[in-house]
């Protein structure tokens, strides 16, 4: 859903200290885009007893201050609230975002002080504040995708979330490190460094979450260059590098599939919807994105599911393999359509597969690996706990190509990979049992051969 930048913003003046037995400062403070507040000092001064705080304005008369003081105090209000209203009403209507808070009180400051123009209100000066530029011309569609097959096409809506998710980060990390912005010259080899420090040590991030945050801003940087709204060119060093490295992640073999299959949830509606989904998934090789909202997006058609992948933007054609066919049938009505399991959430099928892979029996022990400090430490879990949304997706291709043996290009056409190394890395399948299946296809030949 697209982010209303609100043309105006919220202006008070209010007493630094309330009960001061003496003048205190005048603050303005200044609140757009959620909080915290901008605080903009107004370089006056008043006694709490001659202050009017519903009106926000000194009190005058008798009881108040001489008329000339009280009017030069509302001449001055009005000048910050006037240079406060007109500074972030340019921004905005010149760049349809708000304006980075820190640069945007430096801005009024400045103005404040006489200066008729200010260098900082050029928006390149804080990356976090170009992210929110660039996010809201992406749901606006102002932003496209510039190359492959959806070139030309507005970005998907789990794309920006991804933005707006590395985002976040960034502003944490700005907070955590008491820094006053992030300015793109401030993005150097050092900040690389820092942030992976703090995304690891701080955090606790993986190391493939720290590279999809440098993606990101390798990517944002880039095109803040092509603008002409920097200069810096550090984020192109072979140095400055997105970082990956292969999940240590579990699949079902169709034992395993068959067993979760045949778990008797008679009473256990949730757990029921759950399994199917995920079944769903495990003989589709469709993302969880996809095989979660079937109701909205899926058209079957004899032995196929059609349907628009999410990521990808790609239309596949889904062969309905029997355990398919089976779910899908218990989901159809007189009519003939299709209600299919209901969607639920990533985490809540996360935390079902794995009640109903423990009912299933699969609880023997599994060695993975899990980010810590930015390496991996080995860990010893039940098989169960090991299972999640996207096992259902890797299950699939690494069935069909190690079970079925299918070729890896047939299988690409449905799981979306465009190189048979990125299909070789998902798939998960040791040494031992790609040996075994080299033994055991040359010997099946070699049968065949002599049989004929």
């Amino acid at each position: 859903m697209s982010r209303t930048v609100k043309i105006e913003c919220g202006i008070s003046f209010r007493l630094r200290e309330t009960g001061a037995t003496k003048p205190t400062p005048i603050t303005c403070f200044v609140e757009y885009n959620g909080k915290p507040v901008v605080k903009i000092p107004t370089g006056t001064k008043v006694h709490p007893a001659k202050w009017n705080p519903e009106k926000e304005r000194p009190i005058g008369g008798l009881k108040g201050l001489e008329s000339a003081e009280a009017n030069a105090i509302v001449e001055k209000l009005a000048t910050v609230k006037a240079t406060v209203e007109s500074e972030y009403r340019t921004y905005v209507n010149k760049f349809q975002s708000y304006p980075d808070k820190a640069i945007f009180k430096e801005q009024v400051i400045v103005l404040l002080a006489g200066a008729t123009t200010v260098k900082a209100s050029d928006p390149s000066q804080s990356l976090i504040s170009f992210f929110d530029r660039q996010v809201k011309l992406s749901r606006e569609g102002k932003r496209t995708v510039l190359k492959g097959k959806r070139a030309g096409m507005r970005y998907r809506e789990n794309t920006i979330r991804s933005y707006e998710g590395s985002r976040t980060l960034l502003q944490e990390y700005v907070e955590h490190r008491k820094l006053k912005r992030l300015n793109f010259d401030n993005v150097t080899m050092d900040f690389y460094h820092d942030l992976r420090d703090y995304m690891f040590t701080d955090r606790s991030f993986s190391l493939n979450y720290f590279g999809k945050v440098i993606k990101h801003i390798k990517l944002f940087m880039g095109e803040a260059k092509e603008l002409g709204w920097h200069a810096n060119e550090i984020y192109k060093s072979k140095a400055f590098i997105k970082v990956e490295e292969e999940t240590d992640a579990v699949y079902n073999d169709i034992e395993q599939l068959g067993a979760i299959h045949s778990v008797d949830l008679t009473g256990h509606p949730g757990l029921k919807n759950a399994r199917d989904l995920y079944l769903l998934g495990a003989w589709s090789g469709l993302r969880f994105q996809d095989y979660s909202v079937l109701a909205d997006k899926a058209r079957v058609h004899g032995d196929f599911i059609h349907i628009e992948t999410e990521k990808t933007g790609v239309f596949v054609a889904i062969p309905i393999l029997p355990v398919t066919r089976e779910i899908l049938e218990s989901y159809r009505l007189e009519d003939g359509t299709y209600l299919y399991p209901k969607p639920i959430s990533n985490q809540k099928l996360n935390d079902y597969i794995k009640i109903i892979g423990k009912m299933a029996g699969l609880t023997h022990p599994v060695s993975i690996t899990v980010p810590q400090g930015g390496t991996r430490v080995q860990v010893t879990i039940p098989f169960y706990d090991a299972m999640g949304t996207h096992t259902a997706r890797r299950s699939f291709a690494t069935n069909m190509y190690k079970h079925y043996r299918l070729p890896t290009f047939t299988i690409m056409k449905i799981t979306g990979h465009t190189t048979e190394t990125n299909f070789f890395k998902y798939i998960k399948m040791t040494r031992e049992e790609n040996a075994q299946l080299i033994l055991d296809t040359v010997t099946a030949k070699i049968e065949l051969e002599k049989a004929g």
